[in-house]
């Protein structure tokens, strides 16, 4: 399962956190910026062209640990401690091996060394920095692991029977809207591409483009769903706001269906840096819209590099073959055809 990891993984290897930059937690509020000539496009409007990583914030949890409060940003000694902790993954811990630990895949895999985020949660709203209670059908709703965007089937430990029993990203399918958004351990870089009619998003992961159209048009037939929805974008001020409905009900987003709402909102911070807000409603799952943010940095030496994922899909067959195996292990005597 190496070839997942694209041609960047060795050579990130090498990285060491010895620059490691402070990137602070950046309010809604902050994003509220006066865009200068300079990143503005031929035709005027506001510039988010380039290609960005959200690896700073690789380490920052998606929920605020309940610890923190309502707190957006770790102290001197906590920050200090994240800052010890990727450096010992720089230097390829085997305690970061032990099984269950991201897949158990080596650190050094990971993506690090552009930078380090101070902030306690990727949600900002609620203030608690945690996605808010569900409502009574969303508590009864029964997920199936196998139908959201997970490696495995989720915890990796239900039985595999067949393709369709994986998660979508282990089919190299897709991340899913918003899921996309969310630093992963690797291939976190995104490429925006601006006309005056349309704006483009290639993400790195699955080498998914994203063609968001700025001409005022309807969205498509509710009856028409598709895996990352259907986007239509418009610019308030300095900010583009991507409204995202259409979702098909086989692409979850940690228990959502095809009622998912998402809106996305892109604002350039500064030169090097675009902040991405969204916001995510299902009336069906949560009893109130909630928000998370990333900040997708530009490095001079970045690039997006073709993620082979599982070549050929050997790694399909290999994870239906030991789920035989695993089933014969606990059942000797049952007639078990590995595959």
């Amino acid at each position: 399962m190496i070839d997942w990891f694209g041609a960047r993984v060795s050579a990130l290897a090498a990285v060491t956190v010895a620059s490691l930059v402070l990137a602070p937690a950046m309010s809604q509020a902050q994003t509220t910026v006066k865009t200068p000539t300079a990143w503005r496009t031929a035709w005027g409007h506001p510039d988010l062209q380039g290609i960005w990583t959200t690896d700073a914030e690789i380490l920052v949890p998606f929920e605020r640990p309940v610890e923190f409060g309502e707190r957006p940003s770790l102290n001197e000694e906590e920050l200090a401690k994240r800052e010890a902790d990727t450096r010992r993954r720089a230097l390829d811990d085997k305690a970061d091996r032990r099984p269950g630990s991201a897949l158990g895949t080596p650190a050094h895999w990971f993506e690090i060394g552009n930078g380090l985020s101070a902030r306690t949660s990727l949600i900002v709203d609620p203030p608690n920095g945690r996605m808010p209670p569900l409502t009574a059908e969303g508590a009864k709703r029964v997920i199936d692991p196998r139908r959201e965007t997970g490696l495995m089937g989720g915890d990796g430990t239900e039985a595999l029977n067949g393709p369709e029993d994986t998660g979508l990203a282990s089919r190299c399918i897709t991340r899913g809207v918003p899921e996309t958004w969310i630093p992963s351990i690797y291939n976190n870089g995104f490429q925006i591409v601006q006309t005056s009619e349309y704006v483009a998003i290639l993400y790195e992961r699955y080498h998914e483009t994203r063609v968001i159209p700025l001409d005022g048009r309807p969205h498509v037939d509710q009856h028409i769903r598709q895996w990352i929805g259907d986007s239509r974008g418009r610019w308030e001020g300095n900010t583009l706001v991507v409204d995202v409905t259409n979702f098909s009900d086989k692409a979850r987003f940690k228990g959502s269906g095809e009622t998912l709402h998402v809106v996305e909102r892109f604002t350039r911070i500064d030169a090097d840096t675009v902040n991405v807000a969204v916001t995510v409603e299902d009336q069906t799952r949560w009893t109130r819209p909630w928000r998370f943010e990333v900040n997708g940095k530009k490095h001079a030496e970045y690039r997006i590099f073709e993620m082979a994922c599982h070549e050929g899909n050997y790694t399909m067959s290999h994870m239906l073959s030991a789920a035989r195996a695993q089933e014969k292990i606990a059942a000797p005597d049952a007639a078990t055809t590995v595959r």
